[in-house]
């Protein structure tokens, strides 16, 4: 399922290909339909597909005014079959970087020859999603759906960092049964505190169980630091030339024309191996390539509470 980001406010070009025997372009008899639908379901926008080549069916989306995750549903009959494909589209807050501003950071990447519009648009999505895998967090503002396990209390712990607003919430008292919505009033309530808990302030808590609290946020920076975009930009280049080097994907060393021999630092879990990008990666991450904690890491644990009257009407608990 491939994913096409676009930000908050701005139309895109939604396309795919039909492919008989997996790589053979084919049309589709008849037309082609679009239904795209929110994390809900609910249908945001529909229509018929434009025929743009043998095979290729594109489609544009609207603009969108909120951060969300939307899946793209594409069907047709192909070859005397019916069939369907599907994809999304996240909607974000902002891109790292324009097209143009990556053509003009580099004379090689401005030859739309050599690298096309839709190939930096791919090295731009993997810089990111790389960046934000290594970094554990985003630089940009993002929508994210998490279900968690109700604890009895009011506290539940999100998986994100930097919450910027819960969105929605909802609750289902055991397996099985319907999520129920918080209230606005509910809504306005929740607190994230500084270690990453969902706090329901009041006399409200969440209904224990498993997987039954469902939480829609949007979190992140509201835009990446100037070092980090420079940074990202380094390793843009070396992903969108990967394929043109002419050093082996397996070498360690190399030796260059005029005899020199050079060792070549090496990808790991939480490096890209160039060592000026992942020094300023390391700096905004929360987590350093060795799995310590990084620049800027968040609690590894909370303080844990022995007072067994904690939750009672008289009792304040320790904190």
């Amino acid at each position: 399922m491939n994913l096409t980001r676009v930000v908050t406010g701005q139309p895109v070009t939604l396309s795919h290909t039909w492919l008989t025997n997996e790589d053979t372009p084919t049309n589709a008899t008849g037309n082609v339909t679009v239904s795209v639908t929110d994390p809900a379901g609910t249908v945001v926008t529909s229509g018929t597909a434009a025929n743009g080549g043998t095979g290729v069916y594109t489609f544009v989306l609207p603009p969108q005014a909120s951060l969300t995750l939307l899946t793209v549903t594409w069907s047709a009959t192909v070859a005397g079959y019916p069939v369907t494909a599907r994809g999304l589209v996240e909607v974000t807050g902002g891109m790292f970087f324009t097209i143009p501003q990556i053509r003009a950071a580099d004379a090689a990447l401005a030859d739309e020859d050599r690298f096309p519009t839709a190939a930096l648009i791919a090295a731009r999505l993997e810089t990111e999603i790389e960046c934000e895998d290594i970094c554990g967090r985003a630089f940009v503002p993002r929508y994210w759906r998490e279900t968690v396990d109700g604890t009895g209390t009011s506290d539940v712990l999100l998986g994100r960092p930097d919450v910027r607003v819960i969105t929605a919430a909802a609750v289902r008292s055991r397996a099985g049964q319907p999520l129920v919505p918080l209230t606005s009033a509910q809504l306005a309530g929740l607190v994230v505190t500084a270690d990453g808990m969902l706090r329901r302030t009041g006399m409200d808590f969440w209904t224990e169980g498993v997987r039954n609290v469902q939480v829609d946020l949007e979190f992140g920076w509201d835009a990446p630091p100037p070092p980090l975009l420079e940074a990202a930009l380094v390793r843009l280049r070396s992903l969108a030339t990967k394929h043109k080097t002419l050093i082996p994907d397996r070498a360690s060393s190399f030796t260059a024309i005029d005899g020199g021999t050079y060792r070549l630092t090496l990808p790991k879990r939480k490096a890209t191996g160039i060592p000026d990008v992942d020094a300023v990666y390391a700096r905004y991450g929360l987590e350093a390539e060795d799995g310590s904690a990084g620049g800027s890491a968040a609690p590894a644990s909370r303080q844990l509470n022995f007072d067994p009257q904690y939750w009672s009407v008289f009792h304040g608990g320790v904190r």
